[in-house]
């Protein structure tokens, strides 16, 4: 059986369009080894781990980052099936099933940790964001109300349903929305350290939720225009290890004046 090359982290860094310079300083965090709780870790989990956990280290060689600047996020898909941007379908998947533990024993031996964020915790934050929005829906300019449909303001795609109402007139979200509560929770996180003045996000993501995650982003950076802070999504090919970055900037989304 073939194993696929490793990924030519430094064709990725060499490709970086970013508006400010990374430093030593930057806080950055990197998103690796997705996967969904039901069926456990496969081989994009595995290869985007490694893919990760080689980028900070490359961070540190080209760019002088410090180890402690750079954190390592597992996302867990615990919410059963993929999301659509429809519907997302829910399924009882306990915290104490979810085992990370050989995506740990990988950032062992780089001498460093993970931490999780599971999809169920990022559906109910999202769920309250809408419940918020609703009471004051001047709190975020970027939504309207259509109907039924809570509907972002993209300047990409022509519909993006961040939400809609059921019947009780309960605010559901749609995956964009939890995209873009996912890299607010990241962010915040980089940012309870103060010393950092610029923050980057690099996220390997499947090919297949493309979409939704350049949605769920662009929902994000509109929210954070003119701030230091930018979006790297690494669409992954595990079988291959080709990838197709795309990258944010929150000061592209700075008003005009």
């Amino acid at each position: 059986m073939k194993t696929a090359p490793a990924m030519d982290i430094q064709e990725l860094l060499d490709g970086l369009d970013l508006s400010f310079d990374m430093t030593p300083d930057t806080q950055v965090l990197i998103s690796c080894g997705y996967f969904d709780a039901p069926t456990g870790i496969d081989d994009f989990s595995k290869s985007s781990m490694m893919a990760g956990l080689d980028l900070g280290r490359m961070l540190g060689i080209t760019h002088g980052m410090r180890r402690a600047a750079t954190q390592y996020t597992v996302l867990v898909n615990d919410l059963g099936m993929d999301c659509s941007e429809d519907a997302c379908t829910l399924t009882a998947v306990r915290a104490e099933d979810i085992d990370i533990s050989p995506l740990q024993e990988m950032a062992d031996s780089f001498g460093t940790s993970v931490s999780v964020v599971r999809e169920k915790t990022l559906r109910n934050r999202a769920a309250r964001k809408i419940k918020n929005w609703l009471k004051a829906p001047e709190s975020d300019p970027t939504l309207h109300l259509d109907r039924k449909e809570i509907l972002f303001d993209s300047d990409s795609y022509p519909r993006v349903i961040a939400g809609a109402l059921n019947d009780a007139g309960t605010g559901i979200p749609r995956c964009p929305l939890i995209v873009s509560e996912f890299e607010d929770i990241s962010f915040r996180s980089l940012e309870r350290n103060r010393s950092g003045t610029s923050r980057i996000m690099f996220d390997f993501i499947r090919v297949a939720d493309r979409d939704k995650v350049i949605k769920g982003t662009e929902m994000y950076m509109k929210r954070r225009a003119g701030t230091r802070e930018a979006m790297v999504l690494i669409f992954l090919y595990a079988e291959t290890q080709d990838f197709v970055p795309v990258i944010f900037n929150s000061d592209d989304y700075n008003p005009e004046i």
